[in-house]
């Protein structure tokens, strides 16, 4: 046993923790995680991941290997479980390997007490490994949001699951017009390997790291050198800084948002932009008259269902009628949002998620449309990226041209 292979469990185990009990976004954490030559960065995201993308199948595979409920196993213990046993069943990992690791990972939280009973879970599940579990056959999704997912795509459901189980690559979006990496069919969008490499681009300005559909529906605004911008759900800004270069100095960006932590952290990261100005503010009530923008931007809050490559726990705490409650609070903005449009202007409409009632439902009627440079599923007025077409986010875009 080494002692990255140890801190690279015990890591793994708090934060899958922090995740399901404390409601941390998995992919701030796993970015946030601090360089360690005591941690395998590489295996400690995939045991995250892999354990939320997982977790029914996970957890009735504990289930079977153990009489106590879970929920009455010690939260840092039941990670460890989880953490050991997607190692066993979902990564290939060898099993004796697994249970050495689970043992010396409870130790290392200190719950030494508890360190006979994981040795006792992981190895019958490493004896139960070619045993199917139910959960499995929903690809590691609450059977609801399967059987709506099957309803809603038809027969892209099943590859769009199975894409967004996969990791997300690093999209990037050059800024100093030079190529790199792989392209996506999308315009300044690209591909990359994620190493030093990318973090030396992105300190020094040549790069964002972005993903492509973030990029794509900027795109679709069609921004001008001059234009005058307001983007009405901005935080944390990637977006906005697109609309910033591409109105270039001669522009104004207005850039919005309800949540002043979030503003805050947006602000810092746009420092560099002299043409973006700050608003804390509700888009469902926003403070500007009527047709003042060239082009305006709702990338409203919504389910989030199509980032689930980097977000696997999404799945895990929606409730299904989760959709039709951000379906009524996006269709509220949006009509707010598009009385700021001046004649001639454009606004688009984006959200990342594939449910009708935030998608096709919202923009129905008001005169909408798809993007026709874009390659993805035609949905109402308007189009999905998805990881299965174009290796994206999945992002649902809608254009509306006044």
């Amino acid at each position: 046993m080494t002692a990255e292979a140890l801190s690279t469990r015990s890591l793994a185990a708090r934060s899958l923790t922090r995740v399901v009990d404390g409601g941390a976004y998995s992919n701030v954490l796993v970015s946030k995680a601090a360089p360690s030559s005591l941690v395998d960065h590489g295996l400690y995201q995939r045991l995250v991941y892999e354990s939320l993308r997982h977790l029914p199948g996970i957890d009735e595979a504990i289930a079977m290997a153990t009489p106590r409920k879970l929920s009455r196993i010690q939260p840092e213990v039941l990670s460890v479980l989880r953490i050991g046993t997607a190692e066993i069943r979902y990564l290939g990992r060898a099993p004796h390997s697994a249970v050495t690791y689970g043992v010396d990972a409870v130790r290392d939280l200190g719950k030494p007490k508890a360190a006979g009973f994981v040795n006792g879970v992981l190895r019958a599940v490493s004896r139960s490994v070619d045993t199917p579990v139910a959960a499995d056959a929903y690809l590691g999704y609450p059977q609801w949001m399967f059987d709506r997912l099957e309803q809603i795509l038809g027969d892209d459901a099943r590859a769009f699951m199975e894409a967004s189980n996969l990791p997300a690559d690093t999209g990037i979006r050059s800024r100093d017009g030079q190529e790199r990496g792989r392209t996506t069919g999308i315009a300044g969008a690209s591909y990359m390997v994620h190493d030093d490499t990318i973090a030396t681009l992105s300190q020094d300005g040549s790069i964002d790291v972005i993903d492509p559909a973030s990029v794509a529906v900027t795109n679709a605004l069609g921004v001008e050198r001059g234009d005058v911008i307001v983007d009405l759900a901005a935080a944390p800004g990637g977006k906005t800084r697109i609309l910033a270069d591409a109105a270039g100095p001669s522009g104004l960006v207005v850039a919005c948002d309800i949540h002043q932590r979030r503003l805050a952290t947006a602000v810092k990261r746009s420092a560099d932009l002299a043409q973006i100005r700050w608003v804390l503010t509700d888009a469902r009530n926003p403070p500007f008259r009527a047709q003042t923008f060239d082009r305006v931007l709702i990338d409203a809050p919504c389910t989030g269902l199509g980032t689930l490559r980097r977000r696997p726990e999404i799945r895990h705490k929606l409730a299904p009628d989760a959709p039709q409650a951000y379906g009524v609070l996006q269709r509220d903005m949006l009509v707010k949002a598009l009385d700021l449009v001046r004649p001639g202007g454009r606004l688009v409409y984006s959200v990342c998620t594939v449910f009708p009632e935030e998608t096709i439902d919202v923009v129905a009627g008001l005169g909408g449309r798809a993007d026709d440079g874009l390659n993805g599923i035609s949905m109402g007025d308007g189009i999905l990226l998805a990881p299965h077409i174009t290796g994206t986010d999945g992002m649902f875009i809608s254009i509306f041209d006044r």
